[in-house]
């Protein structure tokens, strides 16, 4: 099922990039989500091309009750994050690969950081695929608004995150 959200945050590009190569960031998004764990690692420098790998467990009590015997009271979400490096402006592409452990969810997307105002926005394209046999598409729609909320709820990280 194709995802599209943008994401409007207050932090100017480059100000967005070294916020999501900050490991501490995984710490807000873990409260925003009300993760019980957050874990980050990055490799490379938002000064240039760079990736960020985090590990978040989140309760299921926000997901639709037909995809709740597939996951149980928590999911561990993997994600990828592969940032290229900054055009002149600050704006970069990057791509972005979820797979929810012990499922057969995952999400592949890319992603555009641009300016916008002050702040910028993070523009997400992909596709959520759950596979399983006869049921997998009417997984896949049940999902995409709780995807939407954990989107949001980043949104909320990056305002606090942009305060401190």
């Amino acid at each position: 099922m194709q995802l599209h959200e943008t994401l409007t945050l207050p932090q100017s590009p480059t100000g967005t990039a070294a916020m999501y190569a900050d490991e501490g960031y995984a710490a807000m998004r873990r409260e925003a989500l009300g993760a019980s764990a957050a874990h980050a690692a990055v490799t490379g420098d938002p000064a240039g091309a760079f990736t960020v790998r985090t590990e978040l467990t989140l309760p299921t009590d926000g997901v639709p009750d037909m995809v709740r015997p597939f996951v149980g009271t928590s999911v561990t979400v993997s994600e990828r994050q592969e940032w290229q490096a900054p055009q002149a402006d600050g704006s970069r592409t990057g791509t972005m690969h979820l797979q929810v452990a012990g499922t057969p969810a995952s999400l592949e997307a890319r992603m555009e950081l641009r300016p916008s105002g002050e702040g910028s926005v993070v523009e997400i394209r992909g596709e959520l695929t759950a596979r399983v046999p006869l049921l997998g598409s009417r997984l896949e729609k049940a999902a995409v608004p709780y995807v939407a909320r954990v989107l949001r709820a980043e949104e909320r990280a990056a305002a606090d995150y942009a305060q401190r």
